[in-house]
């Protein structure tokens, strides 16, 4: 790890084969267009014996996507953690605190995107899911980061995939919070954060794991 001002977050600059070369501070990284490592984690649960995946409504405020939907919790790796070092974003995002051996790995997945971070975003993706069964109401947000938690029935998100139909999910705003209230949205392909492809492969993967199937992997 180099020195940095006060407050510069640090990361891990790779090559495409995650072999590290250096670190940076994330907006140097980012402008560069350098590859570096990032985790997601996608909850999923049966909601009455329906297969379902738990998204959350980023903050309106995020400079990245704000107010998309998203997979349950994500956020890059700081210089020198390892990819379960991010379990820490389910706890800072979601409030929730699983032990590392409850994430089941999908695999790692290079993205190269525009995310308004910079002109390039190049991440290699440590992918991984996670059963929790807790009712939405139970989470706790961290409100700079999302805005509401949402239950996704994974069948008709699939279609919406697919070129189907917008779909209608069922949500809480603010959990955790004093003020936190049940929500309804309708979610379009023009409402998710960019990556059709990506999203399939998640929600396939989800299916398979809660039917108790393999392999999984991105």
């Amino acid at each position: 790890m180099t020195d940095s001002a006060p407050g510069v977050e640090l990361l891990d600059f790779t090559d495409e084969l995650g072999r590290r070369l250096g670190t940076a501070p994330r907006a140097e990284v980012h402008e560069r267009g350098d590859w570096h490592r990032v985790f997601h984690c996608l909850i999923v649960t049966l909601r009455d014996g329906v297969p379902t995946a738990v998204l959350q409504g980023r903050s309106r405020s995020k400079a990245a996507y704000p107010g998309l939907f998203d997979i349950s919790a994500a956020g890059h790796l700081a210089a020198g953690e390892t990819p379960l070092d991010g379990v820490r974003e389910l706890t800072e995002e979601l409030g929730v605190a699983p032990d590392t051996s409850d994430l089941v790995p999908l695999g790692t997945r290079r993205v190269a995107d525009n995310s308004g971070e910079g002109t390039l975003n190049c991440e290699l993706i440590s992918a991984y899911l996670l059963r929790d069964d807790r009712s939405l109401a139970d989470y706790a947000v961290a409100r700079d980061e999302v805005d509401a938690v949402f239950d996704v029935p994974i069948a008709p998100f699939l279609t919406l995939l697919e070129g189907g139909p917008p779909i209608t999910v069922e949500g809480v705003a603010a959990a955790g919070h004093a003020d936190a209230h049940d929500v309804t949205a309708e979610v379009t392909l023009d409402d998710l954060v960019p990556g059709t492809e990506y999203w399939v492969v998640l929600m396939v993967m989800a299916q398979r794991f809660l039917a108790g199937k393999g392999p999984l992997a991105v």
